[in-house]
């Protein structure tokens, strides 16, 4: 299942992007409340009820992309591809991202261990041969200041939500690096976020990034990137009324966690 098929719902009414101070602080409203429950309380009226299925709805969206996620890093048959870099070699490349030099060389039908700078090579497998369980994380975006909203559970009306993730403040045009070796399994819009990434690493982790800005990509979907390297820019805040920010989860098995290790 290639991540890039995947067709994200849209929901134009649930989430927006209209003028007016009440648009702005709606599609806060829904992009703070990411994470349904079971056990919510009955709403009292409709109005919260319009907003709590709009919640939903952006969970369903989210988990479409995660599970996409999850099963792609899972399929025989599933590769990415890497740009050689200088001081790169062979069995570098191979064991960072936990291949045999063995699956590289042949993947690559190649005769001889002579690289060449943004030579692109197809990884077979990522992370297939990796054991590692403790990664090494990075700040992805250094810039990062307060938290405005931080990860966890919060109450809105008495309804008991959770956030996914922390948004930081963050000035727009800042750089966001990878803070792990990964794959890019993920680039698209989603309504709430704006241009979303989310990067695959070993261990069964990944990070989620929003909203960045298109024009200022420096990677593409099934990319294998090291750590530390330029994954964009932050761009525009999704809300009007909103701080600069960005949007930082970490997940581990496709579930949300303190994303503590990517704080400064």
């Amino acid at each position: 299942m290639a991540l890039s098929k995947v067709a994200l719902p849209r929901n134009k009414t649930a989430i927006g992007h209209g003028s007016g101070r009440s648009a702005a602080r709606l599609a806060r409203l829904l992009r703070e409340q990411e994470v349904g429950s079971s056990n919510l309380p009955a709403p009292t009226n409709s109005k919260y009820f319009k907003r709590l299925a709009a919640s939903v709805n952006l969970f369903l969206y989210t988990a479409i992309i995660l599970i996409a996620v999850n099963t792609s890093a899972a399929q025989a048959g599933t590769d990415a591809y890497y740009k050689v870099v200088s001081g790169d070699n062979l069995s570098f490349i191979a064991k960072r991202f936990g291949i045999t030099l063995k699956d590289l060389r042949r993947a690559n039908n190649l005769t001889s261990d002579m690289l060449s700078i943004d030579q692109k090579l197809i990884v077979p497998h990522p992370f297939k041969k990796s054991n590692t369980s403790k990664i090494r994380w990075k700040r992805p975006c250094p810039k990062a200041g307060r938290v405005l909203r931080p990860f966890g559970q919060y109450k809105a009306k008495n309804i008991l939500m959770s956030r996914t993730g922390d948004d930081r403040t963050c000035p727009v045009g800042s750089p966001v690096y990878a803070p792990a070796i990964a794959v890019v399994k993920h680039i698209g819009q989603l309504d709430g976020f704006g241009t979303v990434m989310i990067l695959q690493h070993e261990g069964s982790y990944a990070t989620v990034y929003s909203p960045l800005n298109p024009e200022t990509l420096a990677v593409g979907e099934g990319q294998a990137v090291n750590a530390g390297q330029l994954l964009g820019r932050t761009g525009q805040p999704v809300v009007d009324d909103s701080d600069p920010y960005i949007h930082i989860e970490l997940r581990k098995n496709e579930i949300a966690i303190d994303p503590k290790p990517l704080r400064p």
